[in-house]
């Protein structure tokens, strides 16, 4: 069974809410109710290894959800401290909301208009091309959803390197 290790205080569904109203998305019924029972920390089953084009990538750990009211609520260890930090300095696209991090620092989000799952790679960006671009040629697509997402982490003795 997949699970979260060192997790943060659990959440209420008013803490989701005041979420999603930061983030300005509903967050799909798969998601909340993971992070219901995991409030962030590290995968069991860290790594994702879907696409033979690619490298794995090891997902290091994923982001709290923070407390309603919390004095640090606006840190980056908490997907709506990322997501609007990300936001200020034009790092990722309006649709994206980070949820976790590989080992290299790069996002891993959900998509807001389709809830599929993207893997956002920070060290991409040219300064001579336009941010449109950049955000475009930084991401790659994961999974459809966040449960298939899940369920497709393995543990690294599953992994051909």
């Amino acid at each position: 069974m997949f699970k979260l290790l060192k997790s943060d205080s659990p959440v209420t569904e008013a803490d989701i809410e005041a979420l999603e109203i930061n983030i300005g998305f509903k967050l799909p019924a798969d998601f909340k109710d993971f992070y219901m029972d995991f409030n962030g920390g590290s995968p069991s089953r860290e790594f994702w290894a879907e696409d033979e084009d690619f490298e794995p990538i090891r997902v290091e750990d994923f982001k709290s959800i923070s407390r309603i009211g919390a004095s640090d609520g606006c840190e980056t260890k908490y997907i709506g401290g990322c997501y609007r930090l990300m936001q200020e300095k034009k790092v990722l696209p309006r649709q994206l909301v980070p949820f976790a991090n590989d080992e290299a620092g790069n996002f891993i989000c959900i998509e807001k208009d389709s809830g599929r799952i993207i893997y956002f790679a920070v060290d991409v960006f040219q300064p001579d091309i336009d941010m449109h671009l950049n955000h475009l040629n930084a991401q790659r697509h994961m999974s459809d959803s966040f449960g298939e997402f899940i369920e497709s982490l393995v543990d690294e003795d599953e992994v051909d390197f």
